[in-house]
Protein backbone atom coordinates (compact mmCIF):
# COMPACT_ATOMS: atom_id res chain seq x y z
CA UNK A 1 0.00 0.00 0.00
CA UNK A 2 1.29 3.56 -1.20
CA UNK A 3 1.30 6.14 1.94
CA UNK A 4 1.97 9.84 1.76
CA UNK A 5 3.43 11.90 4.12
CA UNK A 6 5.72 15.28 4.19
CA UNK A 7 8.76 15.60 5.62
CA UNK A 8 10.03 19.13 7.02
CA UNK A 9 14.18 18.94 6.28
CA UNK A 10 15.94 21.79 7.75
CA UNK A 11 19.06 21.93 5.57
CA UNK A 12 22.13 24.94 6.01
CA UNK A 13 22.05 27.45 3.56
CA UNK A 14 18.21 26.67 3.00
CA UNK A 15 16.05 26.90 5.37
CA UNK A 16 13.11 24.09 6.07
CA UNK A 17 12.43 22.56 2.97
CA UNK A 18 8.96 20.31 2.99
CA UNK A 19 8.95 17.25 0.78
CA UNK A 20 5.82 15.30 -0.34
CA UNK A 21 6.88 12.26 -0.34
CA UNK A 22 5.21 8.95 -0.90
CA UNK A 23 6.79 5.12 0.11
CA UNK A 24 5.68 1.24 0.32
CA UNK A 25 7.09 -0.62 2.59
CA UNK A 26 7.46 -4.43 2.63
CA UNK A 27 8.77 -6.88 4.82
CA UNK A 28 11.45 -9.20 2.68
CA UNK A 29 11.83 -11.59 5.18
CA UNK A 30 11.37 -11.79 8.64
CA UNK A 31 12.97 -8.48 10.43
CA UNK A 32 13.83 -6.69 6.81
CA UNK A 33 11.94 -3.95 5.84
CA UNK A 34 12.35 -2.28 2.48
CA UNK A 35 10.83 1.00 1.73
CA UNK A 36 10.51 2.19 -1.50
CA UNK A 37 10.46 6.42 -1.56
CA UNK A 38 9.67 8.86 -4.24
CA UNK A 39 9.43 12.75 -3.67
CA UNK A 40 6.71 14.05 -5.38
CA UNK A 41 7.69 17.18 -5.95
CA UNK A 42 6.86 18.65 -9.62
CA UNK A 43 9.93 19.39 -11.67
CA UNK A 44 9.98 23.03 -11.51
CA UNK A 45 10.10 23.02 -7.91
CA UNK A 46 12.89 20.45 -7.45
CA UNK A 47 16.28 21.81 -5.25
CA UNK A 48 18.79 21.49 -7.39
CA UNK A 49 21.00 19.83 -4.39
CA UNK A 50 18.12 17.18 -4.62
CA UNK A 51 20.14 14.44 -6.80
CA UNK A 52 17.16 12.24 -7.37
CA UNK A 53 13.81 12.04 -6.26
CA UNK A 54 13.51 8.14 -5.87
CA UNK A 55 15.53 5.62 -3.00
CA UNK A 56 15.46 3.23 -1.02
CA UNK A 57 15.42 2.49 2.49
CA UNK A 58 15.99 -0.89 4.14
CA UNK A 59 15.76 -1.44 8.29
CA UNK A 60 17.58 -4.17 9.48
CA UNK A 61 16.36 -5.76 13.37
CA UNK A 62 19.55 -6.73 14.79
CA UNK A 63 18.92 -10.58 16.41
CA UNK A 64 19.24 -10.69 20.03
CA UNK A 65 19.52 -6.68 20.24
CA UNK A 66 16.97 -3.80 20.42
CA UNK A 67 18.66 -2.46 17.62
CA UNK A 68 18.04 -1.36 13.66
CA UNK A 69 20.85 -1.36 11.18
CA UNK A 70 19.18 1.26 8.38
CA UNK A 71 20.66 1.44 4.77
CA UNK A 72 19.66 4.05 2.11
CA UNK A 73 20.40 3.34 -1.37
CA UNK A 74 19.99 5.68 -4.71
CA UNK A 75 20.33 5.08 -8.33
CA UNK A 76 22.96 7.95 -8.23
CA UNK A 77 26.47 7.41 -7.57
CA UNK A 78 26.89 11.55 -7.26
CA UNK A 79 25.92 12.77 -3.15
CA UNK A 80 26.38 16.41 -1.37
CA UNK A 81 25.78 17.09 2.21
CA UNK A 82 22.23 18.66 1.61
CA UNK A 83 21.24 15.39 -0.21
CA UNK A 84 22.93 13.21 2.89
CA UNK A 85 21.01 15.04 5.29
CA UNK A 86 17.46 14.35 3.29
CA UNK A 87 18.16 11.04 3.40
CA UNK A 88 18.85 10.89 6.80
CA UNK A 89 15.89 12.99 8.42
CA UNK A 90 13.51 11.38 6.13
CA UNK A 91 14.82 7.23 6.61
CA UNK A 92 14.28 8.51 10.61
CA UNK A 93 10.86 10.08 9.73
CA UNK A 94 9.40 7.15 8.48
CA UNK A 95 10.84 4.79 10.93
CA UNK A 96 9.04 6.81 13.63
CA UNK A 97 6.17 6.85 11.64
CA UNK A 98 6.00 3.33 10.91
CA UNK A 99 6.71 2.50 14.98
CA UNK A 100 3.52 4.59 16.01
CA UNK A 101 1.48 2.57 14.02
CA UNK A 102 2.23 -0.91 14.99
CA UNK A 103 5.32 -2.11 13.32
CA UNK A 104 7.33 -2.47 16.13
CA UNK A 105 10.81 -2.28 14.56
CA UNK A 106 12.87 -1.78 17.73
CA UNK A 107 13.14 1.73 18.88
CA UNK A 108 16.99 1.77 20.98
CA UNK A 109 20.12 2.25 18.46
CA UNK A 110 19.59 2.93 15.15
CA UNK A 111 22.90 3.29 12.52
CA UNK A 112 22.34 5.10 8.76
CA UNK A 113 24.61 3.57 6.96
CA UNK A 114 24.42 5.90 3.23
CA UNK A 115 25.24 3.77 0.26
Amino acid sequence: MLKTINVLVDLPDFGIIELPLVYKMEEEKPGVYLVSCKITLSAEKLPEWLLTTAFNIVYTQVRDENANIVSVSTDNGTTNRYHEIMLSIVSSYIKLKEDGIGLNLPQMKTTNVIT
